[in-house]
């Protein structure tokens, strides 16, 4: 993908691949010359490795300088909205993992992330799921009905990506939806909200019979990545649903892709999420880091 992620702090894709390379030149004139004709006054420079800033400050520090004194990233008080993180297998701190914000069905709780992100991929991504924001059954579910239910969702993913950031090594250009039942209708509704946010959604089983294109953002919507995914016997979203909602998700200029799946019940059968992996590690594999 090419679009700036909301998280980004402000870079613009491709701006380190544009260094000037004169002065990395002129260093490596400067390291083939004599010692001796180096000038007696020149101190070698040490430095601790102790001291160095962690990744966490990195993070901070560019947010505060992006935003500057009235910065909302330092002042705005972190969501208290129940979550849950999971790491992958051998996580490393150098590589920059592309990260899952999993919306679970009704019923559920952010805990299903732990059995979720397995049958996705126990190595590719970096996984977080909030909690509902309404009853459902023994668990929870969501709803995106009101405004007010649809700001505060926004915020307190907003709010929870930025603090995960500060803590793991995560790409800001390829962070995803996916959802599943309420979970994933609450991820569209999320990504035609904030499209500039995202890399692109993944929406099983989701109902979309509401479903509406914001026009003002039309231009951030274009070539952005959506999969529709659905089994024959669902009630809430059939296959009819999901090609209606396909064709209206295409005529605004986004890559729309569709499953449609025997019925995997209550919850989000193995291969629906093995399918998931390999849509969005598509994507990750497509862009140049």
């Amino acid at each position: 993908m090419t679009e700036r992620s909301f998280f980004d702090f402000g870079s613009q894709p491709g701006d380190f691949d544009r260094l000037d390379p004169s002065p990395w030149e002129r260093r490596m004139q400067d390291l083939t010359q004599s010692v001796d004709s180096v000038d007696d006054h020149v101190v070698e420079a040490t430095f601790d490795e102790e001291s160095l800033p962690t990744h966490g400050e990195i993070i901070e520090l560019i947010e505060t300088l992006h935003a500057g004194e009235i910065s909302p990233f330092t002042q705005r008080i972190a969501s208290d909205r129940p979550h849950a993180v999971h790491l992958p297998d051998h996580y490393e701190a150098r590589y920059a993992y592309p990260l899952i914000v999993w919306f679970h069905g009704d019923g559920s709780s952010e805990t299903e992330l732990s059995s979720v992100m397995p049958s996705i991929s126990e190595r590719n991504f970096i996984g977080l799921s909030l909690r509902g924001n309404v009853a459902s059954g023994s668990g929870f579910g969501w709803s995106t009905e009101t405004s007010e239910q649809r700001d505060k969702l926004v915020e307190d993913v907003e709010s929870h990506v930025r603090a995960l950031r500060r803590q793991y090594h995560i790409h800001s250009e390829r962070i995803y939806l996916v959802g599943y039942g309420s979970g994933a209708t609450a991820a569209m509704e999320m990504i035609l909200q904030r499209p500039e946010w995202f890399g692109g959604a993944a929406c099983l089983c989701g109902s979309f019979s509401q479903l509406q294109v914001p026009s003002f953002r039309f231009r951030e919507l274009q070539n952005k990545r959506v999969l529709l995914a659905t089994s024959a016997s669902n009630r809430s979203s059939g296959v009819r649903d999901v090609v209606t909602a396909g064709r209206l998700l295409y005529s605004s200029g986004m890559q729309i892709g569709t499953r449609v799946y025997q019925d995997p019940g209550a919850s989000p059968s193995t291969k629906m999420l093995s399918d998931v992996n390999h849509w969005l590690m598509d994507d990750v594999c497509s862009v140049t880091p």
